[in-house]
């Protein structure tokens, strides 16, 4: 699937061509597009990134594009998450050292504890965020893993803007079901013959 070719089957499927509709289809696809992220937590979001902290910092900037974090490892040892309270009184009362606690210091920010005595490398996983589509950029994670959740997903925004309250439970009940079908999906690769991994 193309972003183009969402717009055609939004057409198709809605029997709506006219430029008002026509014209809102590439906001209809962005409320769809973030509904997915913000339901869907799954390995094709994840992403890792290196970075290294160095001596005195205290504060380590997110990725572009991040969401969530899944982990943080400092000199291949796992950083605690704690609340940002517990980071500012663990700075203030301890020597420095190799981190070992962080929080969520902003939206683009993390802040660790100690602070920092050395130069660390640092290893974090993280959901991020997804390319958005429109003309220029064709396709993305969606389109291309998940091409019917995008579908039903602008479909069902597209019942809202319409205010076609008697489809709405129908588009509703097509999307949770690709939804409910990509999780027990990305569920299954948490298995192998050996071991399965529990759910937090």
């Amino acid at each position: 699937m193309t972003y183009n070719s969402l717009v055609d089957n939004i057409q198709q499927y809605m029997e709506r061509t006219d430029d008002g509709f026509v014209e809102q289809i590439p906001s209809l696809i962005a409320i769809a597009e973030s509904r997915i992220a913000s339901e869907l937590k799954t390995y094709l979001q994840l992403t890792v990134v290196e970075t290294a902290v160095v001596s005195g910092q205290t504060v380590i900037s997110k990725p572009t594009r991040w969401r969530k974090t899944a982990s943080m490892k400092i000199n291949g040892q796992p950083v605690l998450l704690r609340s940002q309270d517990y980071i500012a009184q663990y700075q203030s009362e301890s020597a420095n050292g190799q981190p070992l606690y962080y929080a969520d210091y902003d939206y683009d920010n993390w802040a660790i504890a100690p602070r920092s005595d050395a130069t660390y490398p640092v290893e974090i996983c993280y959901y991020s965020e997804i390319q958005p589509l429109d003309i220029s950029n064709q396709q993305n994670l969606f389109t291309r893993e998940t091409p019917q959740l995008m579908l039903y997903g602008t479909l069902l925004a597209a019942q809202g803007y319409l205010k076609a309250l008697d489809k709405l439970e129908v588009w509703k009940g097509y999307y949770s079901d690709a939804l409910k079908s990509v999780k027990s999906e990305d569920n299954s690769r948490r298995v192998d013959r050996n071991v399965s991994v529990q759910e937090p």
